[in-house]
């Protein structure tokens, strides 16, 4: 009689050979224990041994999927994940791919040779690639669902089968807050030749749905992005992604973000990217700039407040750096001081002075994080005469001081 082990093996021989794909089974130990490759060549950027499949897939043997999970590499190949579980034993991961969504051309597989710096390996990674077979994202998803049922005995709907980056965290707590579908779109950014995706991803931003980046539709991936750049492949999402930050930022400030906002999150996103050598690293950021910008927009979509108070908002943001006093605020909107400040306590639930104060405390909270200056330039810069009571301020709006929190949040080297 047949253990559990050999007949999950037998079903593997059959989705091997009914789909021609290879097909490894993979223990709760991390040991390989059937292959099928159909054929197919290793990638010789894993060096030609299988296990070093784990790293660039996140693979972790001890992880149960309760459904489907089809996951890019960080070598962009598609590879089916399957966990197998009898009753309350689970046995292990099938493993299924890998494949390719659309052919890559010569250009895209030259710049992931010389960001891996895989020049030795040209030929071999030439022909890998292109012996790769294309599987669309719809029938990946099938194939998915037909496996699944073979070898749990459960029929799984298409909405269940996850689509994951190995690049990304994998917690539970991450992959619960944000779907991970949106980062194979973000992968791609080609905007310009899909204006259907353009519009929807603009209109989210514009409208500030940040709910909405949950449930994207998967509609475009990277193998189908433009080619941006000959010579690297990373240089090519870096110039998509620019693309996409430069897009989302306009479409914030009509969707009300404040032009200032929207400008320097643009400027500091592009920087960031610059930064970036990891392919992962730059598939994070994409999913970052478009959830910061739409939280944005919902943020002041959900702070709305008349156009006089709007106006001494963008006053006060636009001159934080100034001596700013109540009285030219008033100006600014003609309006006596004593009824803009009825008007604005009204309306914000604090008044002008509690407003300054928080505004110039945000700016200080980024001056601490992302400068070097001095915390007593911050102080000068900010028109606080005295260090003291500016410490003061920032400890009774966050909490801490702010060498305390200088020391905690400092991104820049020194």
């Amino acid at each position: 009689m047949k253990n559990s082990t050999d007949k999950i093996k037998e079903k593997c021989t059959i989705i091997a050979e009914a789909f021609e794909m290879p097909v490894l089974f993979i223990n709760t130990n991390g040991e390989v224990t059937y292959e099928n490759y159909s054929g197919q060549i290793l990638n010789p950027l894993y060096e030609n041994q299988k296990e070093k499949l784990f790293n660039p897939l996140n693979f972790k043997p001890e992880v149960q999927f309760k459904t489907p999970v089809i996951r890019k590499s960080a070598f962009s190949e598609k590879f089916i994940l399957l966990s197998i579980v009898k009753k309350t034993t689970f046995y292990g991961t099938v493993i299924i791919g890998p494949s390719l969504s659309y052919p890559f051309s010569e250009d895209r597989i030259s710049g992931i040779i010389n960001d891996f710096r895989a020049f030795f390996y040209r030929g071999s990674v030439l022909q890998y690639y292109q012996s790769l077979p294309i599987i669309k994202p719809d029938k990946l998803v099938n194939i998915s669902i037909i496996a699944f049922k073979l070898f749990n005995n459960i029929l799984v709907s298409s909405p269940s089968v996850s689509f994951e980056d190995s690049s990304l965290p994998q917690d539970s707590k991450s992959i619960q807050s944000v779907n991970l579908t949106v980062s194979h779109n973000l992968q791609a950014n080609n905007f310009h030749h899909d204006r259907l995706f353009e519009k929807n991803i603009l209109s989210i931003i514009r409208e500030g749905r940040v709910e909405d980046l949950k449930e994207f539709p998967y509609t475009k991936e990277e193998e189908e992005a433009s080619v941006l750049s000959k010579s690297s492949y990373l240089r090519s999402n870096k110039n998509h992604i620019i693309t996409m930050i430069t897009l989302v930022s306009r479409a914030s400030i009509d969707g009300g973000l404040h032009e200032e906002v929207a400008f320097s999150l643009h400027d500091s996103f592009i920087q960031q990217l610059e930064e970036l050598n990891r392919l992962d690293d730059i598939r994070m950021l994409a999913r970052d700039v478009l959830y910061t910008f739409a939280r944005k927009v919902k943020q002041v979509k959900n702070d709305r407040h008349s156009r006089t108070i709007t106006i001494c908002k963008d006053y006060i943001f636009k001159y934080i750096y100034e001596d700013l006093t109540h009285e030219q605020i008033a100006k600014r909107v003609e309006l006596s001081p004593k009824y803009l400040s009825v008007l604005f306590k009204k309306e914000v639930g604090i008044t002008i002075s509690e407003y300054i104060q928080q505004i110039k405390i945000e700016e200080a909270k980024k001056l601490l994080a992302y400068s070097n200056t001095p915390i007593s330039d911050i102080c000068s810069l900010l028109n606080y005469t005295d260090q003291s009571y500016f410490t003061k301020v920032f400890k009774k709006f966050i909490g801490v001081t702010p060498k305390f929190y200088r020391e905690n949040h400092h991104l820049i080297d020194k």
